[in-house]
This record gives C-alpha cells, structure tokens and sequence, in this order.
C-alpha cells in the first residue's frame, strides 16, 4: 500500500514538473488532406498543430479543437540529412494511412506501428507519403 502510494506521488509530481516543458514544444501546423492513425486513434481530414518534446512525447491535436491523441515516439535525433522543413511522413496501405515519423526543425520521431499497422503491411503494398508543415508560435 505505501509503495503504491509512493509510486502515485512521484507520478504526480513528474507530471507537474514536466508539463511546463512539454507547453513549451515547438509546434507545427500542418493540413493532412486524408484521414489517418495515430496509434490506434483514427483522426480525420483536417489542420492540425503538431509538437514532439525533447523525450519523444508526440502530441497531434486538432485545430478545431475536436480531439487530440498523444503518443510515444523513438527520437531519431538530429541527422545532417534531415530536410529543412518540418515535416510528417505517412505509411500508406491502399486507402489507409498510418503516421509514421515526424521532423521538426530540431527533432525528430518515428511512431512504433500499431498491430492495425502490422496487419495491414502484412497483407498491403506499402507507399510513403510526405506532407510538409509549417511552423507556429506553438500554442
């Protein structure tokens, strides 16, 4: 029961302590012209601001305000090949289409495929899409 309780605190107080750095992630917007996955959330056509913290947390959250998904990302770290504008890349099967990495001007992330993924690269050909994003104030 201590433990437990310990372990709830020090949880709690992570969150607190991190959050302000998390808020303060560089974001991106970006209009994905298709619906697409995040994880296991499907998210539908539309603008959406976009930022990856310096511990790989991914947050996608719709313009509008109608949802957000947030997930953990493998940081790929800064590469002398990254392309200068931010960027998201997409898996396509057929006419589904999975999040798989993310660039910013500083970092970037790749997705771990969710078993949906894994069932569709399974049975689908796979292609890349590429869609560029621009760069807000982050808020």
């Amino acid at each position: 029961m201590k433990s437990s309780r310990l372990m709830i605190s020090v949880a709690f107080a992570l969150f607190v302590l991190l959050t302000p750095a998390f808020a303060q992630s560089p974001a991106i917007r970006v209009t994905v012209p298709f619906d697409f996955t995040v994880g296991k959330q499907t998210l539908a056509a539309g603008d959406y601001r976009v930022s990856l913290d310096d511990m790989g947390l991914l947050w996608v959250k719709d313009v509008g305000g109608a949802g957000s998904v947030a997930v953990w990302t493998n940081p790929i770290g800064d590469s002398p090949n990254q392309a200068p504008a931010p960027q998201l890349v997409f898996n396509r099967y057929g006419n589904h289409y999975f999040l798989a990495k993310v660039r910013m001007a500083n970092r970037a992330g790749e997705l771990f495929a969710s078993s949906q993924e894994l069932e569709y690269a399974r049975t689908t050909h796979q292609e890349r899409t590429t869609t560029l994003a621009s760069r807000t104030d982050g808020k």
